[in-house]
């Protein structure tokens, strides 16, 4: 006669699961970050708070504010807004998208070889 272990599954406590959770987020947190998206246009990089977002939430796809040094992405749980530190106002949002197509604010700063 052979004993037969029972192997119905026992539910998680709630500080188990939330144990596993956080050893999950661990894991992701110590892998390496993505390599950052290039604009092929322009072989520039794109924003790094645009590439950590899903496509669908990116307001102005296309702008040239994607890959600007001197604009700064930020984004909350209800919008997407992009500072321009040359124009000191918001180029782009969610709420008011405008699609800047050229814009001189990339060459600010460069200096000229």
């Amino acid at each position: 006669m052979t004993d037969q272990v029972d192997q119905t599954e026992v539910p998680m406590s709630e500080e188990d699961q939330l144990a596993a959770v956080m050893a999950d987020l661990e894991q992701s947190v110590a892998e390496e970050p993505p390599e950052p998206e290039f604009d092929e246009d322009q072989d520039k990089q794109i924003s790094p708070v645009l590439e950590g977002l899903d496509p669908s939430r990116r307001p102005c796809p296309g702008t040239v504010c994607e890959s600007c040094p001197n604009s700064v992405w930020f984004a909350s749980p209800k919008e997407v807004k992009c500072y321009c530190r040359v124009m000191f106002l918001i180029t782009c949002s969610t709420k008011e998208p405008n699609m800047l197509e050229a814009c001189d604010g990339v060459f600010l700063g460069q200096e000229e070889g």
